[in-house]
C-alpha cells in the first residue's frame, strides 16, 4: 500500500510527510543567547527531553512539562530545590530569591516539538555547530525517505513494514538510552505501534523476559537505537533464538550519525529517521499519522475536570 502514491496521499490527509521531508533547516525561533535567566518551556514530546539534552545544558527542571533554566549566575543546588509548575497551556514563572522569570520561549506540543526544542537550546548553550551537523545529516535523509520513493530502496518502509503488527523492542547504547522513550512516543503517537523499551541494561531483558512466554518472541523485534557497542552485540546474540528479528535504525541507511560526536545531534538524527519509520506504519494500519489536534483533546479534558 505505501507504495500506491495516491492510496498514500488520502491516508496523509494532514501531509504530514511532507511536513517532515521539510523539517530540516526549518526552524525559526530564536537564533542566540538571550538576557539571562532565560529558558525555554515545552509540552507533549518535547517534555521527554531532559535527560537527552543534559549534555547542553547547566540545569533542567520538570515540572508538568519541561521547564529549562538557563542561568550560569545562580547556583543550581538552590534553582534544583524550587519547584517549576506548569498550568494546563501555559507555564508558572520561575522564583529565583525575590524575583519572578518567565521562560523565555515556549514550544508548543506536537509530534515534531523535539525539533524545535532541541533547536532553541543549540542556539541558546552555544551549540548551534551541532545542530547544523544534525540538520545536514536530516537533509541527507529525507530524500532517501520521501513518499515517492519505492520500498525496495526506501530504508523506512522497509524498516516499517519489518515491524507492521509487531511489538518493537527498543535498545540503545548507554548514551542513547533517554532516545528510548521518545522513539517510544512517536511509534506509539505517530505510528499507532505500542513498544517497549529495554532501559539502561538491556542484557538482563533480554536474558529473562522471554523465559516464561517464549512462543510470544515472534511477535516482538529487537530495534537498535544506534551504534551497537559489545554489550548490545551479546543482546543481539541472545535476542536472535528468542525474537522474530533484530533491526537497526541507523544501519538502514548507512551509518547516518557517523563523525557527529555529539550525543545530541546523533540523536535529532535518529529521532528524525525514527519518525519518518512510524509515519509509514502509521500508512500501513490505515491511520493519517498525523494527529495534532490530541493535546486540544487532552486540555479540553483537563480544563472539564478541574471546572
Amino acid at each position: 500500500m505505501i507504495d500506491d502514491f495516491e492510496a498514500l496521499a488520502a491516508r496523509d490527509e494532514g501531509g504530514f510527510l511532507t511536513r517532515l521531508a521539510s523539517l530540516p533547516g526549518s526552524y525559526d525561533g530564536p537564533d542566540g543567547r538571550q538576557p539571562e535567566p532565560y529558558g525555554v518551556m515545552a509540552f507533549g514530546e518535547a517534555s521527554l527531553l531532559p535527560s537527552l539534552l543534559a549534555p547542553w545544558v547547566d540545569g533542567t527542571m520538570v515540572g508538568e512539562g519541561t521547564q529549562f533554566l538557563l542561568a550560569s549566575g545562580f547556583d543550581f543546588g538552590e534553582v534544583a530545590a524550587l519547584r517549576l509548575a506548569a498550568e494546563v497551556g501555559g507555564a508558572a514563572p520561575i522564583v529565583i530569591g525575590d524575583a519572578a522569570y518567565q521562560p523565555s520561549f515556549r514550544v508548543a506540543a506536537g509530534t515534531l516539538s523535539p525539533y524545535v526544542h532541541v533547536s532553541y537550546l543549540a542556539y541558546a548553550t552555544g551549540h548551534a555547530e551541532a545542530l547544523a551537523a544534525a540538520e545536514a545529516r536530516m537533509r541527507d535523509l529525507a530524500p532517501q525517505l520521501a513518499k515517492d520513493v519505492p520500498t525496495e530502496l526506501n530504508p523506512a518502509k522497509r524498516l516499517a513494514w519489518a515491524l507492521w503488527n509487531r511489538v518493537p523492542l527498543l535498545l540503545s547504547p548507554r548514551a542513547l538510552v533517554p532516545l528510548q522513550a521518545l522513539v517510544q512516543q512517536v511509534l506509539a503517537r505517530v505510528g499507532k505501534t505500542l513498544s517497549v523499551t529495554a532501559g539502561a541494561h538491556p542484557s538482563a531483558v533480554a536474558a529473562a523476559a522471554f523465559e516464561g512466554r517464549h512462543q510470544l518472541g515472534d511477535d516482538v523485534v529487537g530495534l537498535v537505537l544506534g551504534a551497537e557497542d559489545r554489550e548490545l552485540e551479546l543482546v543481539r546474540e541472545v535476542l536472535a533464538t528468542r525474537v522474530a528479528q533484530v533491526e537497526n535504525l541507523a544501519e538502514q541507511v548507512g551509518d547516518p550519525i557517523a563523525g557527529l560526536g555529539d550525543t545530541v545531534a546523533q540523536a535529532l538524527v535518529l529521532w528524525y529517521l525514527s519518525v519518518w519509520v512510524a509515519a509509514y506504519l502509521a500508512l500501513l494500519h490505515g491511520f493519517d499519522p498525523s494527529d495534532d489536534d490530541v493535546y486540544g483533546r487532552v486540555r479540553d479534558s483537563a480544563e472539564a475536570s478541574a471546572g
